[in-house]
């Protein structure tokens, strides 16, 4: 059975990484309204500003919060085991952590492809494998990633950052087809284009935003696939 996300068990707690980013208060405000208590998971000095942009958005969120290095698998687990004693069972890990950086393969060295690679795959890895044995054993449970374009089609000027999100992305191909029958599921997601953050607007002053992705169109798709295990990646496009 599909997680029910409109209405979370007792003693069961969501969590979001990259919780500081642009899509990641989106998503554990969208949580926190359909009743579930939230686990944030940010950069060791962001921890407390991906708590305040969280409340801003749903002032009425439960919410649990604490700066980590995914990077750090054993650091990872402590944290999640910490959540788990404090909240209960993570039923439910939307992973938006992730970096970017544009380089052309000439000039992107192997330390600018392993960077990108530490900061778009193990990080989600120590995520997902922190939480995924508690999940098999309950036989319930959703995991997320965010893949992108680069991922499903040619970016020159991104070679660094296409390898990492594909590696991500065949990661989770091959984890959704091993937890069919578990009761547990995964699925990757893929902004196919440029989100409309204010960041990227002051970034890109004139840009022509109309085929932008709208940050609730993420929410939206990542709620979609944790109530359909038969889906297991989608593509979110811009405009209208």
């Amino acid at each position: 059975m599909p997680v029910d996300v409109s209405s979370p068990r007792e003693g069961t707690y969501a969590a979001v990484t990259g919780a500081a980013g642009a899509v990641g208060p989106h998503l554990a405000a969208a949580l926190a309204r359909r009743g579930w208590p939230v686990a944030l998971v940010a950069g060791q000095d962001s921890a407390e500003a991906a708590r305040e942009a969280v409340l801003a958005l749903e002032p009425a969120a439960r919410l649990g919060y604490a700066g980590v290095d995914l990077r750090d698998e054993a650091a990872t687990r402590r944290q999640f085991e910490a959540f788990d004693r404090a909240v209960g069972s993570c039923a439910v890990l939307l992973n938006a952590v992730g970096g970017f950086a544009a380089a052309p393969a000439h000039e992107a060295d192997l330390a600018a492809v392993r960077a990108l690679l530490d900061e778009n795959l193990t990080t989600v890895v120590n995520a997902t494998r922190a939480v995924l044995p508690g999940m098999i054993a309950r036989g319930e449970g959703f995991v997320l990633a965010f893949g992108a374009g680069s991922a499903l089609q040619p970016a020159p000027g991104r070679t660094a950052y296409a390898a990492a999100k594909s590696a991500l992305a065949g990661y989770f191909r091959s984890l959704a087809a091993e937890l069919v029958g578990t009761g547990v599921h995964a699925a990757v997601l893929h902004p196919m284009g440029t989100i409309d953050t204010p960041a990227n607007r002051a970034a890109m002053p004139g840009a022509d935003t109309s085929r932008w992705i709208p940050v609730q169109r993420l929410v939206d798709a990542a709620l979609y696939l944790a109530a359909n295990p038969g889906v297991r990646e989608l593509e979110v496009h811009g405009g209208a």
